[in-house]
């Protein structure tokens, strides 16, 4: 069995240098557990926050159960279960979930678009932007797993919506295969651009960036704007504690909302139908940042966590 471990705690964004691939004995089976061999490992911003010198960091992973000492479980079924990163995992026969995705649409999406980044991206949606036809609704980290998710069910609700994207291929990416109305670039000109994008100021945002960011955004919310705060990247990587402008909450009479997401767990079979058919019929593109072995997560992980990604990242174990 094949698994990574920290070697050493980051110093700010994680390196691939932070971690090892080491080799270890596969478990016996008690009553009640099953063997799982790890197909797609989901990795997700919030492990960082989770990462301990010498550990395997957490993650949710699609696996076959190979064998099983648990009669509620087959072997040969494909489950959602909570393997870490690793290539095989012994885990509780009651803490796996079947896996189920509307026809034609792939299993790795029950690992994003329609797993816990999609339902975070729905619960915002439905839950705090609530965007009216025609409103103006800005997503931050536009082309990630959640924002992606987040702008296209924006853009079906018949909003403009502004993606906030690190790159000129992002900007191409979200106008392009997402429908987003504008892209914006994060950095020096982003009040001036998004000033440009949002002539009449900002309805709705979803955070999912840094501190500069927000204080950019803030300042030019209209007025009865929502905000979802759902993701501080710059913070998981070490930055201070990120800070709301009171002045602009106040001078908006914004409604500001903290999101996270196991609060609206009542939301996933509604989330799994309506997003499941936007896939299925070509509405939402369910974007994915793929990446083949378990050697190559520590990588993908620094690329998330550096903004290098597109889409849900997804590693191919197996």
């Amino acid at each position: 069995m094949l698994s990574v471990v920290l070697s050493r705690v980051p110093d700010g964004a994680p390196t691939p240098e932070d971690f090892d691939l080491v080799e270890s004995a596969c478990p016996a089976l008690a009553e009640g557990e099953v063997r799982i061999a790890v197909r797609s490992l989901s990795l997700d911003p919030y492990v960082r926050s989770s990462l301990r010198p010498s550990e395997v960091p957490p993650g949710r992973a699609i696996g076959e159960v190979v064998e099983s000492c648990c009669p509620e479980v087959e072997a040969g079924q494909l489950v959602l279960a909570e393997t870490g990163w690793r290539s095989s995992a012994v885990v509780a026969g009651s803490s796996v979930t079947p896996v189920s995705v509307p026809p034609g649409v792939p299993s790795s999406a029950a690992l994003g678009a329609l797993g816990m980044p999609g339902l975070t991206a729905y619960a915002a949606h439905v839950r705090h932007l609530r965007p009216r036809f025609g409103a103006t609704v800005v997503i931050g980290s536009a082309t990630g797993g959640v924002g992606s998710v987040a702008g296209q069910l924006a853009r079906i609700s018949g909003a403009r919506v502004v993606g906030i994207v690190g790159s000129s291929e992002k900007a191409s990416l979200a106008t392009g295969r997402l429908g987003y109305d504008v892209a914006v670039r994060r950095g020096g000109g982003l009040a001036d651009e998004l000033r440009a994008a949002c002539p009449d100021g900002i309805d709705a945002y979803l955070h999912l960036g840094d501190q500069a960011t927000l204080d950019v955004v803030m300042e030019q919310l209209a007025v009865g704007a929502r905000v979802s705060l759902c993701g501080l990247m710059d913070q998981y990587n070490g930055a201070a504690p990120t800070r709301l402008r009171a002045g602009a909450v106040l001078a908006a009479r914004a409604e500001v909302h903290g999101l996270v997401v196991y609060d609206h767990a009542d939301l996933a079979p509604e989330h799994v139908q309506q997003v499941g058919a936007l896939i299925s019929s070509g509405e939402l593109v369910a974007l994915e940042d793929r990446y083949a072995g378990l050697d190559l997560a520590p990588l993908a992980f620094a690329r998330m966590m550096s903004g290098r990604n597109v889409g849900k990242v997804v590693v191919d174990v197996s």
